[in-house]
Order: C-alpha cells, then structure tokens, then sequence
C-alpha cells in the first residue's frame, strides 16, 4: 500500500510499468496533482478468495490551525494563521469549529466555512479555553475528540453543530462575536440577592419543562471504528432517580456522527440527562452593574423568596434594556453533571483484520542479585543480573523492564540489550538493599508478537554496608567534585567579560531583555549591566539572570557577577543561583564564588551549597573552600561535607581543641567509646601498641 499526498509531479513509476501497454493504457500526463490518493496491490488467488477485495480508508487528521498554539495571540507554540505550514493535525472539536467558523481555505482560495471573518469575531482567548478543556485528560485519553468526513455541500452550521455535541459546548453569539464554551461552568463572575432585582419589570420562573421536554434516559448512536465505522447504538444511560420520580422512562435519542469513540459517547450521554435535570429557568431583571454581562456568564443567586444560597445559573439569554439594565434569562447548573462517568462499558465489535500471530514467550528468565562498578572502578553500587535462554532463531534484542516489588515504581522501564552471549546483563544502578521485580521480552526478526516473562523478585545487594566506602574512594570523589567548582568558577570569571562585551545571552532563543548602565572618564570605566532571559516551548520553560557590577582603571579592575537560572523539562527540574566576585591589581588577583544548586530528575535529587576562594600572585595561585551536599547514588540520598584548606579548626571559647593540618588531626582532649586502629604509639616514641598483631613494646 502506497500513499499519495496530493504533492506529487510526476505520474506513479508502478502504474506506468504494469499498465502503459494496455488497452486503456496508464499515461505520463496522469498524475493528479493537489490530489491524494491510496494505491493497494492485492495478490489474489480465485480459489481461495471470490469477488474483488473491499478496502477501507482512514484518513489522517487534517492540519489545523490552533490558536492556542500560537505565542502571538496568547498561546504557547509557532503557529501561524496565516502560514499553513506551521498548522498541526488535531482532534479537537474546538480547534475544528474555529476553523470552520472563521473559514477553511486552500492554495489561497476559500473553500468551507466562514467568508471574510476577522479574528477578532473569534475572541482567542475564549476559543483557547474551550481547547483546553477538550485536552483535558478522561479514562486516558483526551477529554473531548471528534471526526467527520465533511461534504462541502453541507451546511457550515449543521457541521458546526455536530462538533458543539462531541464537547457538550455552548455557542455564544452577540454583536458580531462568536465563542464556545465547553466543559463544566467556571466560578460566579456576578452575584445578587433579591434585593437586586429590578421589581419594576417583569419576572417569570419556569420550574417545569414540557414533557416533551423532560427525559430520564438517553440513547444514542455513533460511528464504531471496530465495526468498519457502521453506526453502532451505544449503551442506554438512565438516571435511576429520575426514571422513579417521574413514573416512567422519558426517552431521548441523540446521534453523535463527529465522535467515533464509545467511553466519550458515554461521557456525553451522562452530561446530557444530568444537565437537562436541571430544570428551574428564571427570567429577571437586573441592575446596571449587570451591564458587562454575557450570555453564556455563571452567576450566583441568593434568595430567600426561592430559598437559593450562592446557587450558579448560566445566562442563556440577554437583552440590553434602557438605564444600562440587562433582561436575562437564566437556568440552573451544576458543574457536577460534567464529570465523567464512574463505569464505561466498552464496546462489542467484530473482527477486523488479519487474525492475532503467533505469540513468542520469553525462555530461561532468570533474575539475581550483582553489584556494579562507579566511576572509580570500585563495585559500590546495587544491580541485578538478569539472564535468558541461549541460541534462539530470530532474536536479536531483549528488552528489560525493572519495578520495586512493595510499590510498583518503574525503575527501568525499557532498556533494551543486544541478544548475544554470555545471554546475561547487569542492570542498574538500583536502590541498595531493596526488593524489586524484573522482566524481560524478546525482539525478534522472525516473530513479531513477542510475550513478556512472569515477573520475579530478587533482593538487591546492601553493597554500602558491605563493602564500605573507602578513603581513596571518598578522596577521589570530593576531587572531583572540587574540580566542578573550580570550572564554575572560570566560568564566573568568563561571564563578566562576556557581560560587558554584550556576549553572554545574545543568540540564545527566548525573549532577551538587556538593561546597561555605563560611564566612563578616560581610562576609568564604570558600569552596571543586566541580561534577562525567558524561553517556553512544549518541553521547555527557562528563565535566568545575569547581572554584572564592574569597575576599572586601566590594569586594576574589580567585579561582581551574579547569575540566577530556574530550567524545567519534562523530566527534570534545576535551579542554581551563583555569586562570584574578582579583584585584580596589575598581576596580582583574588576571586571568590558562592553557588546555590538544586536539581530533581528521575533519577533522584541533588542539592549543594559551596564556597571557592582563589588568590595569587603572577601565574602561581592558592585555593581554598568547601561545600556541603545532598546527592543520589544508586537510588539512595547521602549528604556531605567537604572542605579544602591547608588548615580546618574548630574552636570553642577562643581555644582550638581541634586542628586538622598536614594531613594529620590533632586533639587537645578526646572520648571515645569505641576505637579501630592498627597502631598506637606514645608521642615520645617509646611505647607502641600494635593492634593489627596483638604486639606490645616499651623501650627506654
């Protein structure tokens, strides 16, 4: 099967090789430009299959325009009304009428819908809400969806209205502009009290509907995909209650033709009665400040005469009246009646298709506790190895999937290895010391229908309390970590002459903001500049400061950096706030920095304070800091404090009870409930106790 999207210049290669010789024979001319087309070759065998084949089209959704996906008129994305190109596919009932509405074009040329109707008849922000709320998520797809096959014979407002029932929206129409109201009511924007209504004029309250108009049970039909888009009856819904108090079932029958999908049909169908039981209808007059109503406005009412407190009625109707009074009709509602129902009944359906392959099952699973190497070499961290069957025809991949067995938490979702020997993986790192569940699937070239293995449960290693963290280990650690430090305090030092040069943030994508303050006598410079920077998109959200205050005179200088930046993905979030500040007199320099760090990603959490101070003289410098963290490793939290300086003491009252210098710790006084040494020797030098070889000596 080929498809053909209508771009297409040149006549198909396959019809011009099989059907250029016929008697009716297939032309370099035919080539259908602007047209789409599917072309299916069947082989066909007479005794197994009688009559010519029947074929199905489902038709992708067709690119529209989305306003809330365009940053221009308030939304957040690159599309453009006037450039299709931007457009997207969508299911949105509220994105579909929009276009429609306001008028579906082509090649430049009008076509459907709407002639010449400004965008400001279609107010976006009332058409982005109604989006929204149709993307909202229900029973694990999007809340409110539709499709039709339009014929461009049939009238805008009867398509129109088709896409208002697959939303159970509110057209909204008055002075020109156009909105849709979708979804469940929002808060009261007025309320009133008896006192506030206009007695002077006419009042009505209509509590009961015709009976004609009254119904407890709502049947309804739509086109049912697993049936080859027949129309199929959805299940009956009935309001219990209602059916009860009035006696008997009051029917009504509601054909969904644009909503193709039986859990939203039910979604609606719940709507519909729960709604129409709302029955108390008003109409009132109200004051002046009345005057910014519109119809399709919530509006909360107290009345004692009616016995209402706060209660929410929605304005279907408004008449603008002399005195800036406003006649309004007004019904009852309740955003309960929205929700989805508590059970959906999923549809019967045929068979469709080719019937299920055979299914590949996972062999010689196996799963059990390992440990796994750091970056140091050293085996500290939880794993598991998990082991399948050898020498199996076809498969080329097994794919991993690791959860904790008390919680269901995924771990490894779907990490995928190459089918070869030894036919066994490590997998992690892992939470130490934790039970967890792993299975596996294999990926085949010669079985597409592959089962995953039962899940089995191991314990993971406590490979900290096993094998220990090692001084080496730790040292190795912390330098590097002091190392981080030291590139970010390059970087400081880089960013303040980026700063002044106008470098830093240009080129970055986002809205950049640069405010400079500046002034300069001869040689001496003073300036105070400051770069802000935002940046949004659909996986993305960025804002950051950079702020530099600087001062200098030909080779003495002095400045102070600060840089803030807050950055979210879809799968992490960092924040980070740095100070840094640099001194500089001829080659002479000191610089210092002061970094706040928190980041949360899947992985785990990590938050660190630190502190780095540099100083020298010509190309010969000293350094010195700490810095005290939070981090993740192999699922579970640690903390940490590290200093770097040639000497650490801490003092009480003045004294200095302990001093840490030269790679040794002195101690004015110690108690100590429990020691693990290998020697102890006398500071004279003449006792020694050597504790690995139980060996004492006293010399003179």
């Amino acid at each position: 099967m080929r498809y053909l999207d209508g771009a297409q210049t040149e006549a198909d290669v396959f019809f011009l090789s099989k059907f250029a010789n016929v008697e009716k024979p297939y032309r370099h001319s035919m080539i259908g430009r602007g047209k789409q087309a599917i072309i299916v070759t069947f082989r066909k065998n007479d005794d197994l299959f009688s009559g010519n084949p029947a074929v199905l089209v489902e038709p992708p959704p067709l690119p529209l325009y989305d306003p809330h996906r365009d940053d221009t008129v308030g939304g957040i994305g690159p599309q453009r009304f006037d450039n299709p190109a931007t457009w997207t596919p969508t299911l949105s009932p509220a994105v579909i009428a929009y276009n429609i509405a306001r008028g579906m074009r082509h090649a430049g040329g009008w076509y459907y819908g709407g002639q010449n109707v400004e965008a400001l008849r279609l107010p976006p922000s009332d058409w982005m809400a109604a989006a929204n709320e149709c993307d909202i998520t229900a029973h694990g797809a999007q809340q409110y969806r539709a499709g039709i096959e339009i014929d461009v014979s049939a009238e805008p407002l009867d398509v129109l209205e088709q896409f208002r029932l697959a939303c159970n929206g509110v057209f909204v129409e008055g002075g020109g502009v156009l909105k849709l109201a979708v979804g469940g009511p929002g808060a009261a924007v007025y309320a009133f009290t008896d006192a506030d209504v206009i007695i002077t004029k006419p009042q009505q309250l209509d509590p009961w509907p015709s009976l004609s108009d009254t119904h407890n049970t709502i049947s309804a039909s739509y086109p049912e995909p697993g049936d080859k888009w027949a129309r199929k009856d959805a299940p009956e819904y009935a309001q219990d209650a209602a059916v009860a108090a009035d006696g008997r079932s009051l029917a009504q029958s509601v054909t969904f033709a644009a909503v193709p999908w039986s859990e939203q049909v039910q979604h609606l169908q719940k709507t519909m009665i729960e709604d129409g039981r709302r029955m108390r209808v008003h109409t009132l007059v109200l004051p002046p400040p009345s005057r910014l109503l519109e119809a399709g406005d919530v509006i909360a009412w107290t009345s004692a005469r009616n016995n209402y407190q706060d209660k929410a009625f929605q304005i279907t109707t408004l008449t603008r009246l002399p005195g800036s009074l406003s006649q309004v009709t007004i019904k009852e509602i309740d955003p309960a009646d929205y929700d989805p129902p508590s059970i959906v009944i999923p549809p019967t359906t045929g068979l469709l298709g080719r019937g299920t392959p055979p299914v590949q099952i996972m062999k010689g699973w196996t799963v059990e506790p390992a440990s796994m190497a750091d970056g140091n070499g050293v085996g500290r961290l939880a794993a598991i190895k998990v082991s399948c069957g050898a020498g199996i025809d076809g498969v080329t991949a097994v794919v991993v999937q690791v959860r904790v067995r008390d919680t269901g938490q995924m771990l490894f979702s779907g990490h995928t290895t190459a089918y070869e020997e030894p036919y066994s993986w490590l997998i992690g790192p892992l939470p130490s010391k934790t039970w967890v569940e792993a299975r596996g699937r294999f990926i085949s070239d010669l079985v597409r229908n592959q089962a995953w293995s039962d899940w089995l449960e191991v314990e993971t290693p406590n490979v900290m309390e096993d094998l220990g963290v090692r001084l080496d280990t730790v040292g190795e650690d912390i330098r590097k970590r002091f190392e981080e430090l030291q590139a970010d305090l390059d970087r400081s030092i880089r960013r303040s002459s980026e700063l002044a040069a106008a470098l830093s943030l240009q080129g970055s994508v986002g809205l950049l903001d640069r405010q400079v303050l500046r002034q300069q006598s001869g040689e001496a410079l003073a300036q105070i500049i400051e770069e802000r920077l935002v940046r949004a998109s659909e996986d993305e959200a960025l804002a950051q400061t950079l702020e530099l205050v600087g001062a200098e005179i030909v080779d003495v200088s002095a400045s102070v950096v600060e840089e803030r930046q807050a950055r979210v993905t879809a799968d992490e979030a960092i924040a980070q706030q740095t100070s840094a500040v640099t001194a500089l007199l001829n080659e002479n320099f000191a610089a210092g920095q002061v970094k706040f760090a928190a980041t949360a990603n899947q992985s785990g959490v990590n938050a660190r304070f630190s502190v780095l101070l540099r100083a020298g003289t010509g190309s010969g410098y000293h350094e010195s800091g700490l810095y005290l963290e939070i981090y993740t490793e192999g699922g579970v939290q640690r903390s940490r404090f590290a200093v770097n300086a040639d000497q650490f003491v801490v003092l009480n009252n003045g004294q200095r009870p302990f001093l840490f210098e030269g790679g040794v710790l002195k101690l004015n006084a110690s108690h100590i409930g429990t020691i693990v040494a290998g020697l102890l020797r006398g500071s004279s030098g003449k006792t020694r106790l050597d504790l690995d070889n139980d060996y004492l000596s006293v010399s003179d």
